[in-house]
Protein backbone atom coordinates (compact mmCIF):
# COMPACT_ATOMS: atom_id res chain seq x y z
CA UNK A 1 0.00 0.00 0.00
CA UNK A 2 2.75 2.41 0.92
CA UNK A 3 4.74 1.45 -2.19
CA UNK A 4 1.68 2.15 -4.37
CA UNK A 5 1.41 5.63 -2.85
CA UNK A 6 5.11 6.37 -3.49
CA UNK A 7 4.83 5.05 -7.06
CA UNK A 8 1.86 7.36 -7.72
CA UNK A 9 3.75 10.37 -6.43
CA UNK A 10 6.82 9.56 -8.51
CA UNK A 11 4.75 8.68 -11.56
CA UNK A 12 6.12 5.18 -11.83
CA UNK A 13 4.29 2.63 -13.94
CA UNK A 14 1.70 0.66 -11.99
CA UNK A 15 2.13 -3.09 -11.86
CA UNK A 16 -0.91 -5.23 -11.35
CA UNK A 17 -0.97 -7.03 -8.01
CA UNK A 18 -2.10 -10.27 -9.62
CA UNK A 19 0.29 -13.15 -9.14
CA UNK A 20 2.33 -14.46 -12.08
CA UNK A 21 0.53 -17.77 -12.26
CA UNK A 22 -2.78 -16.07 -12.98
CA UNK A 23 -1.30 -13.76 -15.62
CA UNK A 24 -0.01 -16.57 -17.81
CA UNK A 25 -2.83 -19.09 -17.95
CA UNK A 26 -6.55 -18.81 -18.26
CA UNK A 27 -6.84 -22.57 -17.78
CA UNK A 28 -5.59 -24.11 -14.52
CA UNK A 29 -2.44 -26.16 -14.92
CA UNK A 30 -3.63 -28.92 -12.59
CA UNK A 31 -7.04 -30.52 -12.90
CA UNK A 32 -7.96 -32.81 -10.04
CA UNK A 33 -10.42 -35.56 -10.87
CA UNK A 34 -11.33 -38.80 -9.19
CA UNK A 35 -9.51 -41.50 -11.13
CA UNK A 36 -11.84 -44.46 -11.53
CA UNK A 37 -9.14 -46.40 -13.39
CA UNK A 38 -6.88 -46.76 -10.36
CA UNK A 39 -5.90 -50.33 -9.66
CA UNK A 40 -7.98 -52.13 -7.05
CA UNK A 41 -5.99 -53.41 -4.04
CA UNK A 42 -5.37 -57.17 -4.06
CA UNK A 43 -7.43 -57.82 -0.93
CA UNK A 44 -10.56 -56.34 -2.55
CA UNK A 45 -10.16 -57.58 -6.14
CA UNK A 46 -12.18 -60.77 -5.70
CA UNK A 47 -14.91 -58.98 -3.76
CA UNK A 48 -15.29 -56.18 -6.31
CA UNK A 49 -15.23 -58.69 -9.18
CA UNK A 50 -17.97 -60.79 -7.56
CA UNK A 51 -20.10 -57.69 -6.89
CA UNK A 52 -19.66 -56.56 -10.51
CA UNK A 53 -20.66 -59.99 -11.80
CA UNK A 54 -23.79 -59.96 -9.61
CA UNK A 55 -24.92 -56.37 -10.32
CA UNK A 56 -23.44 -55.86 -13.82
CA UNK A 57 -24.00 -52.40 -15.29
CA UNK A 58 -25.77 -51.18 -12.16
CA UNK A 59 -22.41 -51.33 -10.29
CA UNK A 60 -21.43 -47.68 -10.77
CA UNK A 61 -20.88 -44.46 -8.83
CA UNK A 62 -23.67 -43.59 -6.44
CA UNK A 63 -24.97 -47.15 -6.24
CA UNK A 64 -26.30 -48.42 -2.89
CA UNK A 65 -26.14 -52.15 -2.08
CA UNK A 66 -28.16 -53.57 0.81
CA UNK A 67 -27.31 -57.17 1.69
CA UNK A 68 -27.97 -59.52 4.54
CA UNK A 69 -25.00 -61.23 6.09
CA UNK A 70 -25.97 -64.56 4.51
CA UNK A 71 -26.11 -63.00 1.02
CA UNK A 72 -22.78 -61.26 1.55
CA UNK A 73 -21.15 -64.50 2.70
CA UNK A 74 -22.47 -66.34 -0.36
CA UNK A 75 -21.14 -63.64 -2.72
CA UNK A 76 -17.94 -62.75 -0.85
CA UNK A 77 -16.96 -65.52 1.59
CA UNK A 78 -15.10 -64.57 4.76
CA UNK A 79 -13.38 -66.65 7.40
CA UNK A 80 -14.95 -64.54 10.13
CA UNK A 81 -18.70 -64.66 9.63
CA UNK A 82 -19.59 -61.21 11.00
CA UNK A 83 -20.65 -57.90 9.48
CA UNK A 84 -17.55 -56.14 10.78
CA UNK A 85 -15.33 -58.32 8.57
CA UNK A 86 -16.64 -56.27 5.61
CA UNK A 87 -15.77 -52.84 7.08
CA UNK A 88 -12.61 -52.44 4.99
CA UNK A 89 -14.46 -53.25 1.78
CA UNK A 90 -17.28 -50.89 2.74
CA UNK A 91 -14.92 -47.98 3.36
CA UNK A 92 -12.95 -48.70 0.17
CA UNK A 93 -16.11 -48.77 -1.96
CA UNK A 94 -17.39 -45.56 -0.38
CA UNK A 95 -14.08 -43.70 -0.65
CA UNK A 96 -12.94 -44.75 -4.11
CA UNK A 97 -16.09 -45.67 -6.05
CA UNK A 98 -18.76 -43.76 -4.07
CA UNK A 99 -20.77 -46.98 -3.62
CA UNK A 100 -22.56 -47.58 -0.34
CA UNK A 101 -22.43 -51.20 0.85
CA UNK A 102 -24.75 -51.97 3.75
CA UNK A 103 -24.64 -55.42 5.36
CA UNK A 104 -27.13 -56.33 8.07
CA UNK A 105 -27.29 -59.34 10.31
CA UNK A 106 -30.41 -61.00 11.69
CA UNK A 107 -28.95 -60.51 15.16
CA UNK A 108 -28.42 -56.78 14.61
CA UNK A 109 -31.27 -54.69 15.98
CA UNK A 110 -33.01 -52.35 13.59
CA UNK A 111 -32.36 -48.64 14.21
CA UNK A 112 -35.65 -47.47 12.71
CA UNK A 113 -38.28 -45.64 14.77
Amino acid sequence: MFTDFINRILGAERRPSVSNRLENDAVPSVIVTKDSNRPIPEKYKKDVASLRSKYGYAFKTGFCINLTLQEALSIMPRERRRTDSYRGLQSYLKRELDITLSITSQKTKSKSL
